[in-house]
């Protein structure tokens, strides 16, 4: 990056082909466009939606294609949003969650640049994985660092989406709700085994040339790329215990999760300082839990861009009051040097609300 420029990154709108969610995050998010983002001159702009912006998985291509221009046409205003930010010269990012993982498909991801850009289309820019500003930032969805949704091999799905790979287990066990526990509980077993198998997959050379480019895509090292990919390793031997405990305890109506940065957020932080190529932040979603922190042992500061859906986790102001939209913004200085971190946005107050002020 040259010059200043301030970036707003939010994840989880989960905008799908009804307009149903009580929340209604597509009618809100346009006045943020243009309130928030199309209101500031002068700087570089940068929005990127940090993963599962749309209900668009496990489809073949031409019904991937179908369902993200049906979704496009039920949520007309974001649409015209988007178009006019990227028509006044907003970069926008969308990296691929869980929920979205056929964006990567090139012509999923060639088709949301030309609808939303059609005079520019580099306007637009897909991250199959991860985002990275070169010692300002990572944003990535999260969900690969949660073992029943990790995708191993999750860069194939930028040559043909999900056409060849196998079901996370998560998404086996609710592939089919309709057939028997049994049924279900066998499919788990097949895609933990094909997860197995995935993993060893990616130390091989035929996945190493994927991640050789990718690192040229994303201007970071080699090494580093290899390092990061193999982080979160699934393993069936610890992954489904967990897994057990969480449904045992939500059941119960106990709480599964803390209010703290997930360890691998911290370990994505160290592991590209070890190899020179630290960043002042680290963004994600996935949890549903908007959240600002320090990570261990390493400068990085985290934010969880929390979600613009109903179903909000977490502690954070969003939880009681359905107008509280969380979102990072970060500024960077033409010195490099950054500044920013988790805000609300209220469209009623039509300004952004530190989260230090709730």
């Amino acid at each position: 990056m040259n010059g200043a420029a301030r970036w707003w990154l939010l994840s989880d709108l989960h905008l799908g082909v009804s307009d149903d969610d009580p929340r209604r995050p597509s009618a809100v998010l346009p006045g943020f466009l243009r309130r928030e983002v199309l209101a500031v001159a002068g700087t570089q702009r940068h929005v990127a939606f940090v993963g599962d912006t749309f209900e668009l998985v496990g489809l073949a291509e031409d019904e991937s294609l179908a369902r993200l221009e049906s979704i496009l046409a039920r949520h007309l205003d974001t649409f015209r949003a988007l178009e006019a930010c990227a028509a006044r010269g907003v970069q926008l990012h969308f990296v691929c969650g869980n929920h979205d993982v056929e964006l990567a498909r090139p012509s999923v991801a060639a088709r949301l640049s030309a609808l939303l850009s059609p005079g520019e289309p580099t306007r637009v820019r897909v991250h199959p994985w991860f985002l990275h500003v070169p010692h300002v930032l990572v944003a990535e969805h999260g969900h690969q660092h949660h073992a029943l949704h990790r995708i191993p091999e999750v860069l194939r799905s930028a040559v043909n989406g999900t056409d060849e790979l196998n079901l996370p287990p998560l998404a086996a066990w609710n592939a089919h709700p309709s057939n028997s526990r049994l049924s279900r509980a066998g499919a788990v077993a097949r895609s933990c085994l094909a997860s197995e198998l995935a993993e060893r997959r990616i130390r091989e050379p035929a996945y190493d040339e994927m991640l050789q480019s990718e690192s040229f895509r994303l201007a970071l090292d080699e090494a580093a790329v290899r390092d990061l990919a193999r982080l979160s390793r699934f393993r069936t031997v610890s992954a489904l215990p967990r897994a057990a405990t969480r449904m045992v305890l939500a059941a119960a109506g106990r709480r599964t999760a803390g209010e703290e940065p997930p360890a691998a957020a911290g370990r994505v932080a160290r592991t590209l300082e070890e190899h020179g190529s630290g960043v002042a932040w680290y963004v994600s979603g996935h949890t549903h839990r908007a959240l600002e922190a320090e990570l261990e042992a390493c400068t990085t500061r985290y934010v969880n861009t929390g979600t613009w859906c109903s179903d909000v986790r977490g502690r954070g102001p969003d939880r009681r009051d359905r107008r509280a939209f969380p979102y990072a913004v970060i500024d960077v200085a033409r010195d490099g040097s950054t500044n920013g971190g988790l805000r609300y946005w209220r469209p009623d107050g039509g300004s952004a609300v530190p989260v230090s002020e709730y």
